[in-house]
């Protein structure tokens, strides 16, 4: 009896090793995988900066002409803020919200998602606005709404991960907003599954309406 315990135990350990050994490869892989080219990211920021502002989109129901926002910073809620600036603690290609109201953002930060002050054009030394094309701001509204159901949820680190709704990194939380919403990818793929702010801006699903 106390053999075949023995064995019973060993078997069990056994795979645990194995079960643990296969985890920790499949998500080393998941990181070897993910090397960022700085080359590449600062190429795509020029590009970023080389994008023409152009008028926002005007509200349903509205008589109003759209208003260019060259040297206005938005405060419409669904607009989405991106910037070069790399933050401590968080994915280093700079970083990305979107707008709740005129004076607070939705946003993940090393601790997860949470609200933040809409003041990037004053905290930032550059800062991006845009908007997805094919949307009404009824729509950019709720995927501001969908951002802010997510407050609480921790940060992922897993960059790659993109499938997951149990955490966020910043761009990864905009990215699904609109994608669970409406179908709409913003993922250029130049980093694989990994979405980083710059695409947003870089997409061929957005404009650029502001930048400082």
């Amino acid at each position: 009896m106390k053999r075949q315990k023995v064995r019973f135990l060993s078997s069990v350990f056994l795979v645990m090793v194995l079960v643990f050994t296969s985890l920790s490869t499949v998500l080393a892989n998941d990181y070897d995988n993910y090397a960022i080219d700085e080359k590449q990211v600062q190429e795509d920021w020029e590009k970023a900066a080389k994008l023409p502002v152009v008028a926002d989109k005007i509200a349903e129901g509205s008589n109003s002409v759209g208003i260019n926002a060259t040297g206005t910073y938005p405060t419409r809620k669904g607009v989405i803020l991106v910037t070069p600036d790399k933050l401590k603690g968080i994915i280093p290609t700079g970083h990305a919200a979107i707008i709740y109201s005129s004076t607070r953002v939705v946003e993940s930060l090393s601790g997860g998602v949470t609200t933040g002050n809409n003041n990037w054009n004053k905290t930032r030394k550059k800062c991006y606005g845009v908007t997805v094309i094919g949307t009404t701001t009824t729509q950019d509204s709720n995927a501001a709404n969908y951002c802010y159901k997510q407050i609480g949820k921790p940060y992922n680190w897993n960059y790659l991960n993109v499938s997951t709704r149990s955490s966020f990194y910043c761009s990864h939380l905009v990215w699904a907003a609109f994608k669970d919403l409406y179908g709409i990818d913003l993922n250029t793929g130049s980093y694989g599954a990994a979405v980083h702010p710059m695409e947003l801006v870089n997409t061929s699903r957005t404009s650029k309406i502001y930048e400082n």
